[in-house]
């Protein structure tokens, strides 16, 4: 049975692993209208995903889950994922940057600052984190496989963020999660796929 926690793009595909948040820089406007229609999108499938289903005869219907799919381009992606991260407005993630590749195969860079004697202890207060990964997606759930995880140029363990996941976790007094739980897509997205530079919401 498939762990049921909540995903949040905010901290987009890594930031699940390592339940941190986001930036304090505020988000140039120009990087807001870029993330709009991906934002937008969103609300429209939740609230359908939200509409009673129809119990009178003759009333519309909405397609089956799964029928319809959106398109958005990479720097959609990474505009959505900037603005997340300023909403969420915690201290450890200061910036996300994804590369989409064909396959539900991602790459990226996450800046952290843990910012904590405690953390810092294991790592070094500010950092860059690369990974390689693929994801798999289905009935509304998103899992991370990574593939390969550098702190800098030093190659790690991707099982070393399952520790960084409990540091973080206790500084911020809440439950620990793992690379390999499964989490909740934003509602009324059922998978998600992606292409050399896109990703497909579909719902």
């Amino acid at each position: 049975m498939m762990t049921k926690k909540r995903f949040q793009i905010r901290t987009v595909f890594v930031v699940l692993a390592m339940a941190a948040a986001t930036a304090s820089a505020s988000v140039p406007p120009e990087v807001k209208a870029k993330a709009a229609g991906i934002f937008a999108a969103l609300e429209r499938i939740e609230t359908e995903h939200a509409r009673p289903t129809p119990s009178r005869i003759g009333a519309a219907a909405l397609p089956a889950p799964g029928s319809r799919s959106l398109t958005f381009a990479e720097d959609e992606l990474n505009a959505y994922a900037a603005c997340r991260l300023e909403a969420e407005g915690g201290p450890y993630v200061k910036a996300a940057q994804l590369k989409l590749l064909a396959g539900d195969e991602i790459e990226g860079r996450i800046s952290i600052d843990l910012g904590k004697p405690q953390a810092s202890g294991l790592v070094p207060q500010k950092q860059d984190l690369l990974f390689a990964a693929h994801f798999e997606t289905r009935d509304g759930q998103i899992r991370i496989n990574m593939d390969s995880l550098f702190l800098g140029t030093q190659e790690i363990s991707p099982a070393f963020i399952d520790i960084v996941i409990g540091i973080v976790s206790r500084l911020q007094g809440v439950e620990p999660t793992s690379l390999k739980d499964w989490y909740d897509l934003p509602a009324g997205v059922e998978r998600l796929e992606t292409r050399a530079g896109q990703v497909v919401i579909i719902y």
